[in-house]
C-alpha cells in the first residue's frame, strides 16, 4: 500500500504522536501520498475524546500545511476532515470543505450532542444510519465513505435490516461514484462468528459480498490513530485474496 488518506492527530483525544511523526513514519513504510482527515470540530459542539476543540482547528490546517511543504520532495500530503453527517449543518460542512484539501464521512453518531451516541445498532437504527450516509454522498462533499459497515461495532449478528443498508449505501455509491473504505483499524478489535461467517466487525465479510454485486471501488486506509498504523497497511495482504475473490476493485489513490 502506497497511501492513507485517513490518519487522525492527538488534537482528537483518541490518537497519539506529533503530526510530523505521522509523517516521518508513513516516509519509513515507503507511502507515496499521505492524507490527514482528522475528526471536524463544531462550533457549538464539544465532544471530549471524540474531536478536536474548535479553537484547535486553524492550527490543525496551518501544521499540515506546513508539514506539507517541508516534506514535499518526499511524500504528498493532504489536509483534511472526517465528519458525521447531519442535514442541518449543510452549511458548516460547506464552509469548512472550503478550508482543505478533502472531506470523508465516517458515520459514527446518530445524533451530535456533548458526547454523541454510538451506533452500538439495533436493528431500528439501520435506516437512519443509511440516511445519513446516502446524504453525505449526496452532498457532493466527500471523496470517499469510511468504514461504511461501521454499524456493526455494537452488533453480535448480521439481519435482514442489515442486507437493506448494505445494499442501499452500495446502491449510491455506484450511482454517485463513491468509493467505500476498507478500513483495516476495525481488524484490532477481532473476528466473530457473524451468520456463520467468521469476519471482522469491520471489514465485514458479509457487506462486502453486497458491495460484489454492484460496480463500485474501494479504498484501503489504516484509519491511523498513532504513526505506528501506517507501517501496518501491508497487513491488508492477510485479507486480500478474499476480495479478490469477491471482485472488488480497489483504488490505489485518489485524485486529491
Amino acid at each position: 500500500m502506497k497511501t492513507n488518506y485517513h490518519t487522525h492527530t492527538k488534537r482528537c483525544g483518541h490518537a497519539v504522536g506529533s503530526d510530523e511523526q505521522y509523517v516521518l513514519s508513513a516516509i519509513e513504510a515507503g507511502l507515496d501520498e499521505l492524507g490527514f482527515s482528522d475528526h471536524m470540530p463544531y462550533p457549538d459542539k464539544v465532544n471530549p475524546g471524540d474531536r478536536m476543540h474548535y479553537d484547535q482547528m486553524d492550527e490543525y490546517i496551518e501544521s499540515i500545511l506546513s508539514l506539507k511543504e517541508k516534506y514535499k520532495d518526499k511524500i504528498k500530503i493532504y489536509v483534511g476532515f472526517e465528519f458525521e453527517f447531519f442535514p442541518e449543518r449543510l452549511e458548516y460542512y460547506q464552509y469548512i470543505r472550503s478550508k482543505v484539501d478533502y472531506c470523508i464521512v465516517g458515520q459514527h453518531y446518530k445524533i451530535l450532542d456533548e458526547y454523541g451516541y454510538d451506533y452500538f445498532c439495533n436493528d431500528d437504527d439501520m435506516s437512519t444510519y443509511a440516511d445519513q450516509v446516502i446524504q453525505a454522498m449526496e452532498s457532493g462533499l466527500i471523496k470517499f465513505v469510511a468504514h461504511p459497515e461501521y454499524f456493526m461495532l455494537g452488533r453480535k449478528n448480521w439481519s435482514e435490516a442489515c442486507d437493506t443498508v448494505a445494499h442501499r449505501i452500495c446502491a449510491s455509491a455506484e450511482k454517485l461514484q463513491i468509493p467505500l473504505e476498507i478500513n483495516l483499524k476495525g481488524t484490532k478489535y477481532g473476528k466473530e462468528i457473524y451468520n456463520g461467517v467468521e469476519s471482522y466487525k469491520y471489514p465485514n465479510l458479509h457487506f462486502w459480498k453486497i458491495a460484489s454485486q454492484y460496480k463500485i471501488k474501494a479504498i484501503v486506509s489504516a484509519d491511523a490513530h498513532a504513526p505506528i498504523y501506517l507501517q501496518e497497511l501491508d497487513f491488508f495482504k492477510t485479507m486480500e485474496k478474499d476480495f479478490i475473490e469477491l471482485g472488488i476493485e480497489i483504488m490505489d489513490h485518489l485524485e486529491i
